[in-house]
């Protein structure tokens, strides 16, 4: 019973984050690009990338040209000639900080509508959630 609720409520999470981020975009960036944005901040390279994402190596590569041309990303020599790495450049990362801010704030009015109790009970199980989530991912 609590695993069939914990998957439908992840799902219906991540879907109103992904609707509030990608409605605080501008047009010149789609929301899988932001995706990408967002993976380089966290230090993902493109082939953890493409399997985050479920797509291509093809589809991540194109993203990362098309943001680079943006001047969202530069690239970089990696530590072996074969490989580069990727940063978000100045104005990808105020282009991140302005979407993440988005999302943090709607969050704070709308957490304010709970209860003080509610809000401790949010974080006490959100904590529970994170330790069951380093269970499952244990080998």
């Amino acid at each position: 019973m609590l695993s069939k609720k914990i998957l439908s409520s992840i799902p219906n999470s991540v879907r109103i984050i992904r609707r509030l981020a990608a409605g605080s975009l501008a047009s010149d960036i789609t929301f899988q690009q932001f995706r990408v944005l967002n993976l380089t901040f966290e230090g993902e390279g493109q082939t953890q990338m493409a399997q985050t994402l479920q797509v291509s190596m093809a589809a991540v590569s194109k993203m990362v040209d098309a943001l680079e041309k943006k001047g969202f990303l530069i690239r970089e020599q990696g530590s072996d000639r074969r490989c580069l790495t990727l940063k978000l450049s100045i104005e990808g990362l105020k282009r991140r900080k302005v979407v993440t801010d988005h999302v943090e704030k709607t969050f704070e009015k709308k957490i304010k509508k709970l209860s003080k109790e509610e809000q401790n009970d949010l974080i006490k199980g959100l904590d529970v959630l994170d330790k069951l989530m380093g269970h499952v991912n244990e080998k």
